[in-house]
């Protein structure tokens, strides 16, 4: 997406352990796009457990990359541990009763795309949401 001549803005920071204000920085870029209230409040959850997720399993650096064009936003959230391999986690809901395995289910519900990589350099996980 980066060569994509329709990119308007471009932002990344490091994951830390305040993800209040990661919600808050992404909420302010999010802005321009315009979303719907229910737009914006499902990539804020999409995007907070994506990060949560490198503070809970990776346990490396992480960081948050955030794009926006004249019809998406997409938030790209790597991390260096690159144990996230399995391309289609989340495709299903976790069994009922579970504690853990909601997080990766729900990023598929809450964006229109999601798109799970890792290499040598780590792991990512890509989600966009279409700006009406």
């Amino acid at each position: 997406m980066a060569d994509d001549a329709r990119e308007e803005a471009v932002t990344s920071f490091p994951i830390g352990g305040n993800l209040s204000e990661l919600r808050e920085r992404t909420r302010d870029f999010l802005a321009p796009a315009k979303p719907s209230e229910r737009q914006e409040a499902n990539f804020l959850l999409a995007v907070s457990e994506a990060a949560n997720n490198v503070l809970d399993h990776a346990r490396t650096p992480g960081v948050l990359v955030l794009r926006r064009c004249a019809d998406r936003v997409v938030a790209e959230i790597s991390d260096e541990a690159g144990t996230l391999t399995d391309p289609l986690a989340g495709m299903t809901a976790p069994e009922v009763g579970s504690r853990r395995g909601y997080g990766l289910w729900l990023m598929r519900q809450m964006c229109d795309e999601v798109e799970i990589t890792s290499g040598p350099a780590g792991s990512t996980v890509r989600l966009v949401m279409r700006c009406d």
